[in-house]
């Protein structure tokens, strides 16, 4: 078969599956002879070193061989291998109903979609399928946070079954090697206004005699901050609200503190000690979304963000040592007036957390910003 004449190209990642292999390519077989289309399987293998290679080389199947060890990593080299116009996937374990692959790709035509997601949570969902932490709490949250911050309507973020125009897929130039590859599509997919729909599938008991590959709390966390990578404008807002809310409100303290409303003691030292906790966490928010859009610098940003990132190194250089002059005259400060007592007990809580709150953010945010920039140059980005 050529580039020309195949319709569908079936990927299979593939590590060390002796035990299933043969039964997923067989069921897919009898699947495909109800498409009215050209399919071909792939099996994308990932170093196994079992029998899965015997076994795949007496079936009707095209063998790639991918080095770089990760879920995603088999998928991108087998769909880089692939002839058809439409590229579909599923795990090779048995737990994917493959029967419902003709109704994907009759979907896919009839609604001209990029992507089409075979749902496990809309659908029949074995018992002891999934495990109650994934289906309740895991793959609920990733699907809720993408859909909050990448503007789906979708109802399963995890789903290893899915099939994809193979030219749309091309432009979203995934990257993830991992488990995380499946929330990279769909959020590349969003972000490129892909057109995804889903049906109804479900889930069957993994037919493995083994542990599955997948590390629930270690995927479950490279899933979160590839998602959270992909949203730079939610450390820049959050970031940002927080640092310039508390820092007035620090600054309204200093002049009026202590305050009494009736019973109440407002704009203390323990509303200063609140505000700079605060604002430190809204500076280090700031400085992590300003390293992401060193990172991804296509994003949109704000005014400020984007003079943090294109000032020049001299007045870089001229802000942190004005940064730095402060906080020394500062701290020289406090020390005469310690020394002009002869070192002993001094009251002097309100005027030592002002410098608590220079040091801390202002030199912090200071330091993060030098650290952005020598990022940005390492990665020559001008």
């Amino acid at each position: 078969m050529t580039d020309s004449n195949v319709d569908i190209s079936f990927v299979f990642p593939c590590f060390n599956e002796e035990g299933t292999i043969k039964s997923c390519v067989q069921e897919l077989e009898k699947v495909i002879k109800k498409i009215d289309a050209k399919c071909e399987i792939i099996i994308s293998d990932n170093g196994s070193t079992d029998k899965s290679l015997q076994i795949a080389e007496k079936l009707p199947v095209r063998i790639v061989h991918t080095k770089q060890r990760g879920y995603g990593a088999a998928l991108r080299n087998g769909f880089k291998h692939s002839y058809g116009r439409y590229i579909a996937f599923a795990d090779i374990d048995g737990s994917y109903p493959l029967e419902f692959l003709p109704k994907m790709y009759a979907k896919a035509l009839k609604t001209n979609a990029d992507m089409v997601i075979a749902s496990r949570m809309t659908g029949n969902i074995e018992d002891g399928a999934m495990p109650w932490l994934h289906r309740h709490l895991g793959t609920p949250v990733l699907t809720w946070l993408i859909n909050l911050l990448f503007r789906g309507k979708l109802s399963d973020c995890n789903s290893g079954f899915r099939l994809m125009k193979k030219t749309a897929y091309n432009s979203w130039h995934t990257s993830s090697d991992g488990m995380e590859f499946a929330s990279e599509l769909l959020i590349k997919a969003l972000k490129h206004k892909a057109e995804i729909v889903e049906i109804p599938a479900g889930l069957r008991v993994d037919k493995r005699d083994k542990p599955p590959h997948l590390s629930t709390w270690r995927d479950g966390m490279r899933h979160l901050m590839f998602i959270l990578s992909e949203c730079p404008k939610l450390f820049e807002l959050s970031g940002l609200s927080l640092l310039i809310v508390f820092s007035l409100l620090f600054a309204i303290s200093v002049f009026m503190a202590p305050l009494r409303i009736g019973r109440i003691s407002v704009l203390n030292y323990h509303t200063q000690i609140a505000c700079i906790i605060c604002s430190i966490l809204g500076m280090q928010l700031w400085m992590c979304a300003l390293t992401l859009y060193v990172l991804k610098p296509q994003e949109h940003k704000t005014k400020l963000s984007n003079l943090a990132l294109t000032i020049r190194e001299d007045k870089l250089f001229y802000l942190i040592c004005a940064v730095v002059l402060v906080v020394g005259c500062g701290l020289l400060r406090l020390f005469y007036i310690w020394y002009s007592v002869n070192f002993a007990k001094i009251d002097m809580l309100y005027d030592m957390l002002i410098y608590v709150y220079l040091i801390a953010v202002l030199g912090g945010g200071a330091t993060g910003l030098l650290v952005v920039h020598i990022v940005k140059k390492l990665l020559k980005i001008n």
